[in-house]
């Protein structure tokens, strides 16, 4: 497991490390209405202040709960998780990097 400061993980270890693991993209099964609410302001920005955006590669049912992040976008949606400052988008973005062995503490 690679460890770093909270929120310091570069951009491009989240990707290597996301297209090694999820080539066909990051999936999730989002539940719990927090963690929805946390992935639906991520998404909702539209292009951010690094002009990146979660686009239609990646996607998100609010239906099922099923998400699929592409490797090359799963970077914008930590950080902005990260951005949020939510207890309940921190721990998210904490266990999404957990299963891709990358650690933030």
């Amino acid at each position: 497991m690679i460890t770093y400061s909270f929120g310091d993980c570069p951009d491009e270890v989240i990707r290597a490390a996301c297209a090694a693991q999820c080539p066909n993209g990051y999936p999730m099964l989002i539940r719990c209405k927090d963690e929805w609410r946390a992935i639906a302001a991520a998404w909702n920005q539209g292009i951010d202040s690094h002009l990146e955006a979660l686009t239609q590669r990646s996607s998100a049912d609010h239906t099922t709960g099923k998400v699929n992040v592409h490797p090359d976008e799963l970077h914008v949606l930590l950080r902005r998780l990260y951005e949020s400052g939510e207890d309940e988008a921190w721990s998210l973005r904490s266990d999404i990097l957990q299963t891709l062995d990358i650690e933030e503490v």
